[in-house]
């Protein structure tokens, strides 16, 4: 939705909906879960406090998947921006990679110390992580180019992108 102070600010309706139906869901269902005991096989009371809660909570997760699929069908990738944004942090976003591959070479307390170092000469000097690293003696052996690369960082996301295909 708009903002009604800022005319180019647009407000996460959609999300904040989302996750007011997060919040409320674990109440409802915990009201579900308890009317589950039954001391006889149609217990007078149990049966029917389920049934506000239940509609409650299937007009909830429907609203809420509901606007998670418009919220998804308004997504817009910009590789471009994506870059530049990446670009912000002058390559220490990939950092943790850094620090898990540098330690089996250097040891994992001169890792740390090298990559802090380097992190704060980064944005005092504004200049990439990888320029700085390929300036480190004790690394001219190592190829530092795909672990330096954040669009090569990317976990487990073509696995889960897959997955997530698959099923449609």
């Amino acid at each position: 939705g708009g903002s009604s102070a800022m005319p180019h600010k647009a407000n996460p309706v959609r999300s904040t909906l989302i996750a007011a139906a997060a919040r409320r869901a674990p109440q409802l269902a915990a009201t579900l879960y308890g009317s589950l005991a039954a001391e006889d096989e149609r217990p007078a009371g149990a049966w029917h406090a389920e049934w506000e809660p239940l509609r409650d909570l299937l007009r909830l997760t429907g609203g809420a998947a509901r606007d998670a699929a418009e919220l998804a069908e308004g997504l817009r990738v910009r590789p471009d921006a994506m870059r530049a944004h990446l670009g912000l942090t002058h390559g220490l976003i990939v950092s943790e990679r850094l620090s898990a591959e540098l330690a089996p070479v250097l040891g994992r307390a001169r890792a740390r110390e090298l990559l802090t170092e380097l992190a704060a000469r980064a944005y005092a000097e504004d200049r990439d992580l990888g320029e700085l690293l390929a300036g480190v003696t004790e690394l001219r052996d190592l190829d530092l180019a795909v672990p330096t690369d954040p669009a090569r960082y990317t976990g487990a996301a073509a696995t889960l992108t897959d997955r997530a295909l698959e099923r449609r």
